[in-house]
C-alpha cells in the first residue's frame, strides 16, 4: 500500500515547483527576451488588444473573430492590463508552464508515487518531443496542457467518494481553451462517473451536480462566444478547413498525410510511443485511446495536413493522458503494468534528454524568425506604404499588432468575407478554385498591396492567380522571406 503525501509535503513540493518555474522565467526573460515563435501568437495579441479596446481598426470584426481559443484570448487580455504587449502574451505563456508543471505534480501526487517516480514523470513530461516550444509559443498549447493534466489529477480523491468539485468546472472550461477538447470534456466525466460507481457513491443527484458544475464552467466562455460570434464553434475551425480544402481529397491522400504526420510526432516522441503497452489496463490510457481516436478522425476527415502545422501542436494535448496513463500503470495490482510503466519512463527519459539543446536551438531559430521576418515585414509595411495602403495578407499576427494600415486576410481568419469565398470556390473545387476565391475577394476589398511569404506563394500561387485575372502585380519588396508587391486591379 502507498502511502499518501501529507499536506505539508505536497504544500512545499507545489512551491518548489512554481519557484522553479519563476526562476526558469526570469533566466528565459534575461537570456531570450520576450519574442514569441509563431506569427498566431500576435494574432492572439491583437485580439486581446481589440477585447480591452473595444475596436479594432486594422481588421474591423469583433475581437474572438479569428480566436481558436476563446479562455486564451481573454487571459491574455487580462494579463495584457498590467503587462503591455508582447511582454504580457510572454508572462501567460509562462503561467500555462506552470499549471502544467504543477498538474503533472498533481498526478503524482493523486497516485501516491513515491517522489523519485514523482520526478521522473516530471522530466519526461518536460524533455519529451518539443514540449519547451510548444510551452512557450505564445499560443494556447501550453495552458490547455495545463488544464488536462489538472482535469486528470482531479479524478483521483484522497476519498473516492468525494472526488473533487473542481474537475467538472476545468471539464467545462476545456472545449472553450482548444476546440477538439469538446471530446474530452465528456470523456472525463464518465471517467469520474465509472470510479464514483465503483466507490458505491454514484446517484443522480451526484450526476447532475457535476452537469450543473461543468455548466458553471462552461458559461462565461460561451456567453462571450455567443455575443461576438453568434456561434460556440471558433472562426478560426471553419476558415482554415475550407482554405486548405483538404477533406475534399481522396481518402488514400489524407490517409496517407495523417498516418506519416502520426509517424513523425511518434518519433520526436522517441520511445514514449511504446507507453500503448499499458494504456487499456488503466483508466487515463483507455480515455486517451478514445479521445486520441476521435480527434486524429476528426482530422483525417477534415483537415489531415494540419497534424503537422506549428511542430505537431494539436498533437500535445495528447501528453498529458500519457502521463496520467504512466502514474496510473505504476500503481496497478499487476507488477508487468508497473515495470512495463517504469521501463518506458526510463527509456523515454534517456531518449529524449540528449535531444533538448537541440531542440531549444530550433525554437530559438524560430524566434530569430519571428525578429528578422516578421517584425522586418511589419515595420515595412508601417515605414515605406502610404497611409491609404490596405494590405492583403496570409499571416496577420504580427502586422496587426504592429501596424496601423488597414488588413486584409486572404485565408479568412480575420476576414469572414474571405469564408464564404472559399466555400464557394476553393471547398467546392477542392482547392483547385482558391486563386479565384482570392480574386473576388481582392475585387471586393480592393487591396493596394500584397504581403506574401515565398513558400507560400510557391505552393498557392497568390501571385500567379492574380496575374492570371488580369491583375497589375509589381514587386516592391524584394530579397527577403516575406515579398510584397502593389496591386492594381483589371481594367
Amino acid at each position: 500500500m502507498r502511502a499518501p503525501w501529507t499536506a505539508r509535503a505536497t504544500a512545499w513540493t507545489y512551491a518548489g515547483a512554481l519557484a522553479a518555474v519563476a526562476l526558469a522565467a526570469r533566466v528565459h526573460y534575461h537570456r531570450e527576451g520576450t519574442v514569441l515563435p509563431v506569427d498566431d501568437a500576435y494574432i492572439t495579441l491583437h485580439n486581446a488588444d481589440v477585447l480591452r479596446a473595444g475596436v479594432d481598426p486594422i481588421l474591423g470584426v469583433p475581437a474572438l473573430v479569428g480566436a481558436t481559443s476563446v479562455a486564451h484570448t481573454v487571459l491574455v487580455a487580462m494579463v495584457g492590463a498590467f503587462v503591455r504587449g508582447e511582454p504580457g502574451a510572454w508572462f501567460t505563456a509562462w503561467i500555462g508552464v506552470a499549471a502544467y508543471v504543477t498538474g503533472v505534480l498533481a498526478i503524482a501526487v493523486r497516485q501516491r508515487l513515491a517522489r523519485w517516480e514523482a520526478a521522473l514523470l516530471l522530466a519526461v513530461a518536460l524533455v519529451v518531443g518539443e514540449v519547451a516550444h510548444q510551452l512557450l509559443n505564445g499560443l494556447e498549447t501550453g495552458l490547455a496542457m495545463g488544464a488536462l493534466a489538472w482535469c486528470l489529477a482531479l479524478a483521483e480523491g484522497v476519498d473516492p467518494r468525494k472526488p473533487p468539485v473542481l474537475q467538472p468546472v476545468l471539464c467545462g472550461v476545456l472545449p472553450f481553451l482548444r476546440p477538439e477538447l469538446a471530446a474530452a470534456t465528456p470523456l472525463l466525466l464518465l471517467t469520474r462517473w465509472a470510479r464514483l460507481r465503483l466507490a458505491g457513491a454514484l446517484g443522480r443527484d451526484r450526476v447532475l451536480r457535476d452537469l450543473g458544475l461543468c455548466a458553471l464552467g462552461a458559461l462565461p466562455w460561451a456567453a462571450l462566444e455567443l455575443a461576438q460570434l453568434g456561434t460556440l464553434v471558433p472562426s478560426t475551425v471553419r476558415a482554415k478547413r475550407l482554405f486548405f480544402a483538404e477533406g475534399c481529397l481522396p481518402w488514400r491522400i489524407r490517409r496517407d498525410w495523417t498516418v506519416g504526420n502520426l509517424r513523425h510526432f511518434s518519433a520526436l516522441l522517441g520511445s514514449l510511443g511504446r507507453v500503448a503497452v499499458v494504456l487499456p489496463f488503466v483508466a487515463a490510457g483507455r480515455t486517451l485511446l478514445v479521445f486520441g481516436g476521435v480527434v486524429i478522425g476528426a482530422y483525417v476527415t477534415q483537415f489531415p495536413g494540419a497534424l503537422a502545422h506549428y511542430e505537431h501542436r494539436y498533437l500535445y494535448v495528447l501528453l498529458p493522458f500519457v502521463v496520467a496513463a504512466i502514474a496510473e500503470a505504476r500503481t496497478h495490482r499487476w507488477a508487468a503494468v508497473r515495470w512495463a510503466a517504469l521501463l518506458v519512463a526510463v527509456v523515454a527519459l534517456d531518449t529524449n534528454a540528449p535531444e533538448v539543446a537541440a531542440r531549444w536551438r530550433l525554437h530559438r531559430l524560430r524566434v530569430d524568425f519571428t525578429r528578422a521576418e516578421l517584425a522586418g515585414a511589419a515595420q515595412w509595411v508601417r515605414t515605406a506604404l502610404p497611409r491609404g495602403a490596405r494590405v492583403m495578407v496570409h499571416d496577420v499576427g504580427y502586422v496587426a499588432y504592429a501596424g496601423e494600415h488597414p488588413l486584409v486576410d486572404l485565408v479568412g481568419l480575420k476576414t469572414p468575407a474571405a469564408v464564404t469565398l472559399h466555400q464557394r470556390y476553393t471547398w467546392a473545387q477542392c482547392g483547385a478554385g482558391r486563386a479565384e476565391a482570392v480574386h473576388r475577394l481582392a475585387l471586393q476589398t480592393l487591396p493596394t498591396h500584397l504581403l506574401v511569404l515565398d513558400s507560400w506563394d510557391a505552393i498557392y500561387k497568390i501571385v500567379e492567380g492574380l496575374q492570371a485575372r488580369g491583375w497589375r502585380v509589381e514587386p516592391v519588396r524584394t530579397g527577403t522571406r516575406y515579398l510584397a508587391y502593389a496591386l492594381t486591379p483589371p481594367p
